[in-house]
């Protein structure tokens, strides 16, 4: 089989595109629940603020060496906790913090990567219909 020049240079290209910032990580999705079950998080606002506890799910993207990222929750618009969760190479990584939301009716995460940079933020409040 032969390929062309442009259809190797295009395939050398591919990894570079997924990164067009410069950053080696991605925050490819995030999303609420209550509970992870096989990996994945599950429950809706409702759930959430029942328990009274978030945990907050991330699928981080990572062509770089083995690093952090940095959960940063607020409750009812305040900073309370970063957490830093270990993220490996690969392009889906799963990992994610639990924080509990006491009496809160609003909670935040923006995700950091190991330099500081937002990745990603996400809100979920108490009358939201869902959890992501």
């Amino acid at each position: 089989m032969k390929l062309s020049l442009l259809s190797v240079a295009s395939l050398l290209l591919l990894p570079t595109l997924a990164y067009a910032d410069g950053g080696t990580v991605v925050c490819v999705d995030g999303k609420f629940g209550d509970h992870v079950e096989q990996g994945r998080p599950v429950g809706d606002a409702g759930s959430v603020f029942s328990a009274k506890k978030a945990v907050y799910w991330v699928d981080i993207a990572n062509a770089g060496e083995a690093t952090q990222v940095t959960l940063v929750w607020s409750l009812d618009g305040q900073e309370v906790q970063r957490q830093s969760l270990d993220v490996g190479r690969g392009p889906h990584w799963h990992t994610w913090g639990v924080r509990p939301l006491g009496n809160a009716h609003k909670v935040d995460v923006e995700v950091l990567d190991a330099a500081g940079h937002s990745l990603k933020t996400d809100v979920l409040a108490a009358s939201s219909p869902d959890a992501g």
